[in-house]
């Protein structure tokens, strides 16, 4: 219980952390005004200011007395400066010592303490420190026509003027402690009820709603921060709504072949000969065909949006990866009737992201195949510009037309013209150039005839 407390006395909040830093800038004054109190009372010490005022006060009240006179007047300067000394309460405090001599060196007066000692010279009453009795003595000498005065202030230690020093401060420090902290705390208190009143009412909303917060929270320092949450939900209501209309694509382009696959099943059931039965079983091939396709280019694009999927880079000969690729599409080319040919150096070293490569190079080739018609020509070329990569497909097919190019990289977007395809193809180009840091454009082919896709790749 007592751990569960203390945890929850020095846990960060932001109450706290004003607090300790209102408390570390009253230390930073405490010892800025100890230095400054302590660099003057040494300042004080090394010119000698208060014995040099007792010394002078004493000689005027002084002069023109006889010795009879005199002695009693050092004698109650000496128990009055003292008393107002003890009077301070200051720990450790010490008294001064006095003595008087005449013009001829005599000692007319001296304390207590200092009675057996000689008379002092001006030497010595003029040094910086005087050893008495094993004791040290800051001294001071004053002289007159008729008189020799000598002060003694016992010398304080650094250790005891920080103490005397420390202790006025800390008593004022006690004193505005409250006075500082409480109309801070309740500033700060109530400063952050706006931020307590968003969290409220972030808590209260339904998961599901994601329009616009619209709260004022008073302080422009904050307002920020509904503008951000505020931009977030519209980034996420956006989102959501892009997911939905591609969650409600994806099940029309899966319902077509579901629904074909459903018809030559019913065929093939009440097939009345060998010949419609074989029909059926084709149709059924072509459909599961159709939607393994769509299912397997839904699962890619699903892949390249999430970033943690995000393949390691590898250096490889990106010519070998294009040659392949031109060698396991050459079929479907044949099939087709199209020339499929590569442009490319010998080879070409890069560091890369093989799957998003192979992405790009599928879907692009692929493309061109699906919507080429026979005696088309489709070129997949590779070169270095600058320091970038870029691969171009050009085809001579019947390309796109601009209004169409505008929007050819929407997931499930297919042209009037549109072959075979589930209009998915372009949009996983797309992802995977963006993945690479690249960038994808779409143009006319040579002569404005066909499209030439352009990916550039940094590397």
């Amino acid at each position: 219980m007592k751990v569960a407390s203390l945890r929850w006395l020095i846990r960060p909040t932001l109450q706290g952390r004003v607090l300790r830093v209102l408390l570390a800038a009253l230390g930073l004054v405490v010892v800025a005004l100890l230095a400054v109190d302590y660099a003057a009372f040494r300042a004080s010490v090394s010119e000698r200011v208060a014995l040099k005022s007792a010394a002078e006060g004493l000689a005027e009240a002084i002069d023109g007395v006889d010795e009879a006179v005199a002695a009693p007047i050092v004698q109650a300067t000496e128990r009055q400066f003292n008393r107002s000394r003890r009077a301070s309460a200051l720990p450790g405090i010490e008294d001064l010592l006095f003595q008087l001599q005449a013009a001829d060196g005599r000692i007319v007066y001296a304390s207590a303490s200092i009675r057996a000692e000689p008379a002092f010279s001006n030497d010595t009453a003029r040094g910086n420190e005087l050893q008495l009795q094993g004791r040290a003595y800051w001294p001071w000498l004053h002289e007159s026509v008729r008189w020799r005065i000598v002060v003694l202030e016992p010398v304080v230690r650094d250790g005891l003027v920080l103490q005397w020093l420390s202790g006025g401060l800390l008593q004022a420090l006690l004193i505005a402690m409250p006075l500082l902290t409480l109309p801070l705390w309740w500033a700060v208190r109530t400063g952050l009820a706006p931020l307590r009143r968003l969290v409220s009412t972030l808590a209260a909303r339904d998961p599901a709603d994601l329009t616009p917060l619209n709260l004022d929270l008073r302080y422009p320092e904050l307002q920020p921060i509904v503008g951000a949450v505020d931009g977030l939900l519209d980034r996420a209501r956006a989102q959501m709504s892009r997911e939905r209309e591609w969650v409600q694509n994806a099940a029309h382009e899966l319902r077509t072949p579901l629904a074909v696959m459903g018809a030559h099943a019913h065929a093939l059931a009440f097939a009345p000969d060998e010949t419609a039965a074989a029909a059926a079983r084709q149709g059924i091939s072509r459909g599961v065909q159709r939607a393994s396709h769509l299912v397997e280019q839904l699962l890619a694009l699903a892949r390249l949006e999430t970033p943690a999927a995000a393949g390691a880079s590898q250096t490889s000969d990106l010519v070998a990866h294009c040659r392949q690729r031109i060698v396991d599409l050459t079929p479907l080319a044949d099939a087709r009737g199209i020339a499929l040919a590569l442009d490319s150096p010998d080879t070409l070293q890069a560091d890369i992201q093989l799957d998003s490569l192979h992405s790009i190079l599928d879907n692009l080739l692929r493309n061109a195949l699906n919507h080429c018609p026979s005696g088309s020509h489709v070129d997949l070329r590779l070169a270095l510009d600058g320091h970038a990569l870029r691969i171009e497909v050009v085809d001579d097919g019947p390309g796109l037309p601009e209004h169409e190019r505008l929007r050819a990289f929407e997931r499930f977007f297919r042209g009037q013209a549109a072959g075979p395809g589930s209009g998915l193809g372009l949009a996983i180009v797309r992802q995977a150039t963006l993945r690479l840091g690249g960038q994808v454009s779409l143009a006319p082919g040579p002569g404005d005839r066909g499209l030439r896709v352009t990916v550039r790749l940094p590397i």
